[in-house]
């Protein structure tokens, strides 16, 4: 994806963007709160297929409820040429009121999509043919990616990677997309351990704890698992996976994250975790983080590293060498959950 970076964008553009978007005659499908793990965030949203499915999409979402002084995100339908110039499919530009590029962006334009932002009040502008652009708000769709720009504090941030635990123990498993960690997450949940989400994880400084919550219900496979509770299947546009709906009972909310794992596909006839050294995980997830599992790429990467690293400062690290039976991966995270992150037990 090709970003172009734009210095000095004039306040009052971006002020009359702002106020097109507000006075646009759009009716609100559904108003209410979701919440990014702990985080409330009230949406009006103006788009009839998306407005249908936020309530079953997200893992907490009340209809009709505004919470005070919380940040507030509105998703109308309009013509984007009516705001401003529309890049083309793989072009993001990306806009800034002044001349510090390693700050977020106040003025995000990608194919038929605005968005901005303002203090706690972000603006998302969209037309109803694109929803491509959003897939099934699964895995990648575009609004997930915005959030990182609604939420920005530092003690509060969005991850690409999978949660699992068990008795309050949990275990981030971090990977590129492809990796295998909705499959392994999805063996882990059927095999009784607690599950926060299969990709985008919220997660929070909690007192001296950095905790794990889900965001949204979907999880993305290749092919469906029995024992999992679904209501729903969509095809993606790739057709390489399929969206699934998880019953919302069978997401855990504030699991202590206290490892963190990456697998190695080895294609052993028995699993083997290791330990490892911890820099060049994180230096892998604040790669994902700063690239791959954002709309543009990073402004400011060491930050970033910085803030991930002292979030996960406490957690240990492990490398998962995966055998051929995905039911044996899934235990042997389970054995590593049970036994506190503590080998050869």
């Amino acid at each position: 994806m090709y970003t172009n970076y734009v210095k000095n964008f004039d306040y009052s553009t971006f002020k009359s963007i702002r106020n097109k978007m507000e006075n646009v005659d759009n009716p609100i499908y559904w108003r209410g709160t979701i919440y990014i793990g702990t985080q409330p965030l009230y949406i009006e949203c103006g788009v009839e297929w998306l407005a249908k499915k936020i309530d079953t999409y997200f893992v907490k979402a009340i209809e009709n409820q505004h919470i005070e002084n919380s940040k507030e995100l509105y998703i109308l339908e309009a013509g984007i040429s009516d705001f401003i110039y529309q890049p083309d499919w793989f072009t993001t530009n990306v806009y800034f009121l002044g001349d510090d590029l390693s700050k977020k962006p106040d003025l995000i334009v990608h194919n038929n999509c605005v968005f901005l932002k303002e203090n706690n009040v972000s603006f998302i502008s969209i037309t109803n043919e694109d929803e491509i652009n959003f897939y099934h708000l699964g895995e990648n769709h575009l609004l997930m990616r915005l959030l990182n720009y609604i939420f920005d504090d530092e003690s509060n941030i969005i991850l690409h990677g999978a949660v699992v635990g068990y008795d309050n123990y949990g275990i981030l498993i971090t990977g590129l997309s492809g990796a295998g960690k909705s499959t392994l997450s999805a063996y882990c949940l059927k095999n009784g351990m607690q599950f926060v989400g299969d990709d985008r994880i919220a997660i929070s400084k909690q007192g001296d704890s950095v905790v794990a919550n889900p965001i949204y219900t979907t999880i993305s496979l290749i092919k469906p698992i029995s024992g999992l509770k679904t209501t729903t299947k969509y095809a993606t546009k790739t057709g390489i996976k399929d969206i699934f709906i998880l019953d919302k009972s069978q997401f855990s909310t504030n699991i202590p994250i206290c490892a963190i794992i990456e697998p190695e596909k080895c294609e052993l006839d028995t699993p083997q975790i290791l330990q490892a050294q911890k820099s060049p995980i994180l230096t892998r997830i604040c790669m994902d983080y700063s690239y791959y599992s954002l709309l543009t790429r990073s402004t400011n990467p060491l930050v970033e590293y910085r803030m991930i690293s002292d979030l996960l400062c406490n957690a240990k690290s492990f490398k998962l060498k995966l055998s051929t039976s995905i039911d044996k991966n899934a235990n042997a995270l389970f054995e590593l959950t049970k036994h506190k992150g503590v080998l050869d037990v």
